[in-house]
């Protein structure tokens, strides 16, 4: 009988180990989160950055490390499976679950042209298969993975793959693994994974779980009182303006009083809340971000308005003039990649006394350099002080804003801007607006061209406006990078729709080319687009080859571009801040 009960011992032990294991509860973000909390509970902001993995494993529950080991990369396998793990030897710490959930280091090496990866490998049961964080560091180019059947002669099927967003590949020399760097292509692969199941990914996901040197403060904390008063528009500019602003957490409603200049009607308006975070901001972890909308406004008309958070005293009072009804003559002024630099805001001060008759400003992308830190955007603000109190401000996002390929998100918990762009894509990103007898396209470059696609023709197509502009962040004429894709999709309809001014970023040098059509200069600015390049902080080129399309060029900012429309003509003004004219351009129609 004794014999038997141990026989019977042994086989259940057998059975539950051959078990699948379930995948734990929770994610990645909720322990992080919850770990953030207790940390500034716990900690002085001296001992915050000074948090090693090991303290933070000691830190952590059994708990909260069995979803950081399994609930970074999840999904299903319809067989028995090897996984592959290529980690970039370059990263000082390894992964602390790697080792310890099975893997095993291999003599393999997988190469792209800018790191090395070593091979880590593990079988697994078919079922549900759960992968740990990249690492408490934020070590950008983060490991991706390879999946093979054991039996080579199974059909491997994979499902229920989270992140749902970044698709499955084939892993062979020329495929890309960040999407965020799709040009950065492999170009060793060992023979033995040619042909895996490739698992795409992006190198923000190092932020998910960083907490290594990863703590920051804002110079421009969030109080009870109103600031950051920003306006925009996300309806039309005749008859609305969006008012935006920002207070500590603790403030939950806000409202907006408004008249219009010599009339002695009052109107209120109650702006919508939004809690925005950036839990790494030790001194400042939760805002409010408030909007109101102001709508049924006169045309061509000026108007007072003052805000205020809870029973706070109303704000000093400030201006908007409404867009008129006719085809009137207008002004606007636009920059380059600002940076969230104090060389931009004083320049961006002073541009706006030097031409008080501006009718809205435009920023090409790249408005911070890092999109994801709010302390840069609190900057941002602080810099430009009360510019865009009084003039609406319709920006693009940049690389920079929309970081890593974690997408602008925070850009856009900023801005409240037109909902009217491409199906599909992220509203707000894209979209256009009309001012006068003008039409502004506004493209979002980080995001999928092709997608983009049939909107901007549509959206060219159906307009009547007799200028029309287009602003967004690459530019397709420059010295270092061909953008094909943006030639091929984009320009090739400015041609056929005739666009006059293409406006553009990203390379910090100024640029302003002949009338460009189908890749060639045309005779005139009736038979080409014209394409502006600026830069709104300093910065100079250290190759400096000769660009056969260009006009005018200079290596340095910081600069401005004031354009006017008057009496059919088109006035171009490129201006650094001391308001000395550096390039000028008139087209008449």
């Amino acid at each position: 009988m004794k014999l038997l009960t141990t026989g019977l011992l042994l086989l259940a032990l057998v059975s539950c180990n051959h078990q699948k294991k379930a995948l734990p509860e929770g994610n990645v973000k909720e322990v992080i989160d919850s770990a953030v909390t207790r940390f500034y509970k716990n900690l002085s902001p001296a001992q915050l950055d000074t948090i090693s993995e090991n303290y933070i494993l000691g830190f952590l529950t059994a708990e909260e490390k069995e979803v950081l080991a399994g609930k970074f990369w999840t999904f299903h396998a319809n067989v028995p499976v090897t996984v592959s793990v290529m980690r970039d030897t370059a990263q000082r710490v390894v992964p602390f679950w790697l080792a310890e959930s099975g893997f095993r280091k291999t003599e393999m090496l997988v190469k792209n042209e800018e790191y090395t990866y070593e091979v880590w490998q593990k079988d697994f049961d078919e079922g549900d298969i759960g992968l740990g964080i990249n690492g408490f560091d934020k070590h950008r180019p983060v490991y991706f993975i390879s999946v093979a059947p054991q039996d080579k002669a199974s059909k491997l099927e994979i499902s229920n793959v989270m992140p749902a967003q970044y698709k499955l590949s084939t892993m062979q020399p020329g495929a890309f693994t960040y999407h965020d760097w799709d040009g950065l292509v492999l170009t060793e692969v060992p023979d033995k994974l040619k042909g895996q199941v490739l698992f795409t990914t992006v190198r923000g996901r190092a932020r998910e779980a960083h907490l290594v040197k990863a703590f920051r403060t804002t110079p421009h904390p969030s109080s009870a009182q109103s600031d950051q008063v920003l306006l925009t528009w996300s309806g039309d500019p005749q008859t609305s303006v969006d008012i935006q602003w920002r207070t500590a957490s603790s403030v939950q409603a806000g409202e907006v009083k408004y008249w219009k200049t010599g009339s002695g009607d009052t109107l209120f308006a109650k702006a919508s809340l939004f809690k925005m975070e950036d839990r790494l901001l030790q001194n400042d972890r939760y805002v409010n971000r408030f909007t109101a909308r102001l709508k049924e406004l006169k045309p061509g008309s000026d108007y007072g308005y003052a805000l205020r958070s809870e029973q706070n005293e109303w704000t000093q009072a400030a201006t908007f003039k409404t867009a008129p009804a006719d085809k009137a003559d207008f002004s606007f002024i636009w920059f380059g990649d600002t940076h969230y630099s104090p060389v931009w805001g004083d320049m961006a001060q002073r541009s706006i006394k030097r031409h008080p008759e501006t009718a809205f400003f435009s920023i090409a992308g790249d408005l911070v350099s890092t999109g994801l830190h709010r302390d840069e955007w609190d900057q941002l603000w602080a810099h430009s002080d009360k510019t865009f109190t009084t003039r609406p401000l319709m920006p693009v996002p940049g690389n920079h804003d929309s970081q890593d390929g974690l997408g602008a998100w925070m850009y856009k918990e900023m801005f409240s801007l037109p909902e009217n762009g491409p199906a599909g894509q992220p509203s707000e990103m894209t979209y256009s607006f009309e001012y006068q007898n003008a039409l502004f396209v506004m493209l979002d470059a980080t995001l999928s061209v092709p997608k983009q696609s049939a909107w901007v023709e549509a959206t060219l197509k159906n307009s009547n406006a007799k200028w029309k502009f287009v602003m967004f962040h690459f530019p397709p004429y420059n010295l270092e990078e061909p953008y094909e894709e943006i030639m091929r999709e984009w320009c090739s309809l400015f041609d056929k729709y005739h666009v006059d001014m293409v406006m553009n970023g990203h390379m910090h040098y100024y640029l302003r080319t002949k009338p460009m059509h189908a890749g060639k200069p045309a005779a005139s600015p009736a038979e080409g687009t014209i394409y502006t390049m600026s830069i709104s902080i300093p910065g100079k080129q250290e190759q400096w080859p000769d660009e056969s399309y260009a006009v005018v060029r200079y290596k340095d900012g910081p600069l401005y571009q004031h354009i006017s429309i008057k009496d059919g003509e088109l006035h171009y003004k490129c201006l650094d801040p001391a308001g000395k004219l550096k390039d000028e351009l008139v087209i008449r129609k």
